[in-house]
């Protein structure tokens, strides 16, 4: 008779552990662990560590801060006792795991050569905390956190007060942070200022606060002089924005397009740059000054400019009062503004500095700023042309006011753009 011999293995020998990626609340299957150094076995489950907090490190060798984190482990493993279970896991393999714990003196046991437990529970950074208690996951955190207080907590109160650590698996290095969600959201914007070249077939900048109420200036396509000058608007010395308040002092041919050259052109476009900026609400006030920083920055070392503002002697058109000056006070209660006349426009009650603002403005590109040394503070009644293109024509104007304006040279502020070599 043949006599049939059955050997009974045990049946982890055999069966697959499932191995399924887990979250915080979720109950941890009882698998398999092999090749632990400094422990009584080699292998072991996670069921022999039933009634204990298990805190599982993943570390390696290579990793600094996994290093230095251990003795303090240690000093909490001792301090807890049989409470807790802290277990380090690396992918390294044994052999060298066990010289290298025996050369620093480590005694705590450690899951080597590891591939299941990176699967259950997947990070992309060590060191790594994983946090089981009554066989569920009740934290995810880093080494920080495993602390002699919040493993008190966890003992007492059954229950975690630690955020918990994500791992972002999509996150590409070589890619710009959140572009196509790459780390994450346009939400998580809290500051943003980027430089691009012409970029083609888009409008719309201008100054924005966006849905989640951060203050935004963009700007597209625009040379170099244009985008100094709209750091000036929000500078608190928006004058310095108009042209004539503007001195470059730069190489013209190395820095501005070529003239009646469209901006898309290819001779053209690479003089061409869009900027913006996305700053928090309470960072509104300093926008301006962020902005020329970053042109400071960038056009400094593109093209060695700097951007700053002088006191410098210029030609002004300076307006001034005339010996038939009469006091403009306004006899009208209420504040108006008309403009019937395409060509003209009336003030009621406005601000002589609303007034002069506007001069300044309509004669922005002219040969020489308008200055304003009326000292005239109250609100005014004045009708003006706005569409008058001879400055001289317009003093003209304001004679009846027994207001002109005058050629003179002025010490005042300008934007000064220097090439410094």
């Amino acid at each position: 008779m043949a006599v049939i011999l059955v050997c009974t293995l045990p049946s982890f020998l055999f069966a697959q552990d499932k191995i399924a990626p887990l979250k915080i609340g979720d109950p941890v299957p009882d698998i398999y662990l092999e090749n632990i150094v400094n422990y009584h076995g080699k292998t072991a489950r996670f069921s022999d560590f039933k009634g204990k907090l298990l805190i599982l490190d993943f570390w390696a060798s290579w990793c600094r801060p996994c290093v230095q984190a251990i003795p303090r482990f240690e000093q909490l493993q001792r301090e807890f006792g049989d409470q807790i279970q802290i277990l380090l896991v690396t992918p390294q393999p044994a052999t060298a795991t066990a010289k290298f714990f025996s050369e620093r003196g480590f005694t705590l046991p450690s899951v080597t050569g590891d591939q299941k437990l990176s699967k259950l529970f997947p990070h992309k950074y060590v060191p790594h905390e994983v946090w089981i208690q009554e066989g569920k996951v009740v934290a995810i955190t880093d080494e920080a956190d495993v602390t002699a207080d919040h493993i008190k907590i966890l003992l007492t109160a059954k229950k975690s007060v630690m955020g918990e650590k994500k791992s972002n698996f999509n996150y590409d290095l070589t890619q710009p942070l959140l572009f196509n969600g790459n780390g994450g959201q346009a939400t998580d914007l809290l500051y943003h200022s980027v430089f691009t070249g012409y970029l083609d077939g888009i409008g719309g900048g201008g100054v924005y606060t966006d849905s989640m109420s951060r203050f935004k200036i963009r700007a597209l396509n625009g040379t170099v002089l244009q985008l100094y000058q709209l750091a000036m608007r929000f500078t608190g010395t928006r004058e310095l924005s108009r042209t004539n308040r503007c001195i470059p002092e730069f190489d013209m041919q190395e820095v501005l397009p070529p003239a009646d050259v469209p901006a898309y052109d290819p001779a053209a476009r690479d003089f061409y740059y869009c900027y913006e900026l996305i700053v928090p609400m309470k960072l509104k006030d300093q926008a301006g000054e962020l902005m020329l920083e970053d042109l400071n920055r960038f056009f400094g070392t593109l093209y060695h400019l700097r951007g700053i503002i002088e006191k410098r002697t210029v030609k002004c058109w300076v307006l001034r009062k005339t010996e038939a000056f009469k006091e403009l006070v306004s006899p009208y209660t209420t504040p108006e503004v008309i403009s019937e006349d395409p060509n003209l426009l009336v003030y009621r009650k406005q601000p002589f500095s609303k007034f002069y603002q506007i001069l300044a403005g309509i004669y922005r590109n002219a040969p020489f700023p308008v200055i304003d040394q009326t000292g005239i503070t109250s609100e005014i009644d004045i009708t003006f042309p706005i569409g008058e293109k001879d400055i001289r024509k317009f003093s003209d104007s304001l004679e009846s006011y027994g207001l002109h304006l005058v050629q003179d040279t002025c010490r005042i502020d300008m934007l000064v753009i220097k090439q410094l070599k």
